[in-house]
């Protein structure tokens, strides 16, 4: 493995392309409502993803039957005292600057709703895994939209035009796939380490017929936009279906190399940072 492969290796590990993605998210949703946020704001979010990913990547690696599976689960497992550390150190630097800087205190408010709201929905998961499980990747999609595009919505000073909330669905969608591809990659390990998934309720070749639909659903949907919508938001629509058109193609590829593939949809989702070139 040479150095960039294995500098990459962990940083995938830590997941901090996720990290980047949701950074790359927010700056899509201001650069769409023409806001300007400080970097407080994108530090805030990074930790805060940061946070809930390594919080679930540990508890996974935890209640993993036999001991985990994955490798990114494995890796959790084998340095969860320095992660832990490293999780504390966030979780009240995330604090400190939350309520030190002024800059952030118009999140506070939505930012706590939020938080609760996940909260809550995560322990109806928890609790009933079983009979929630095919709701799991639907709710990560629905709130990881909602945090990215949360400092954005809030911190905009005009009416936001109703194309931004179907660009934000479009948006949902293609987050959506992205976790049913995963899940159907995951499906051995999900079922061997005891993990709730979609994949518990459907199989293979169902979720299969559910993630082309899906993709065609988005498809159209995504060309609807480019027709029906003024030229100033193709863009936003261009760059999302580019990252679709790379889950369409990494889900219907042969190839074997199924962390290649992860890692080039999750890397996808760094896409909309081509818009510093359309400042």
């Amino acid at each position: 493995m040479d150095k960039f492969a294995k500098i990459y290796h962990y940083f995938n590990l830590l997941s901090l392309d996720v990290v980047l993605g949701a950074l790359a998210g927010m700056y899509f949703f201001a650069h769409l409502l023409g806001v300007k946020l400080n970097q407080e704001v994108y530090l805030l979010l990074a930790l805060t993803v940061w946070i809930i990913y390594t919080l679930d990547h540990l508890m996974d690696a935890k209640k993993a039957k036999g001991g985990p599976s994955s490798l990114r689960h494995a890796f959790h497992l084998q340095h969860k005292r320095g992660i832990q550390s490293f999780l504390i150190l966030a979780f009240v630097f995330v604090v400190i600057l939350l309520f030190w800087k002024k800059e952030l205190h118009f999140l506070i408010k939505p930012g706590l709703i939020l938080a609760f709201s996940l909260a809550l929905v995560l322990g109806l998961v928890i609790m009933l895994k079983k009979r929630l499980a095919f709701l799991k990747e639907f709710l990560i999609a629905t709130f990881y939209v909602l945090g990215i595009a949360l400092a954005p919505f809030v911190y905009v000073d005009k009416l936001i035009p109703v194309e931004t909330y179907y660009i934000a669905g479009f948006y949902f969608l293609i987050a959506y796939i992205n976790l049913l591809v995963l899940s159907q990659m995951d499906r051995a390990i999900d079922q061997k380490d005891g993990y709730g998934s979609v994949s518990m309720w459907l199989n293979e070749k169902m979720l299969s017929r559910m993630i082309l639909l899906l993709i065609g659903v988005a498809l159209l949907y995504g060309l609807m936009l480019l027709v029906f919508f003024r030229s100033y938001f193709h863009i936003y629509t261009g760059i999302l279906l580019m990252i679709l058109f790379i889950h369409l193609e990494s889900f219907l590829k042969s190839s074997s190399n199924e962390l290649s593939k992860r890692r080039v949809m999750e890397l996808s989702f760094v896409l909309p940072f081509l818009l510093v070139l359309f400042l």
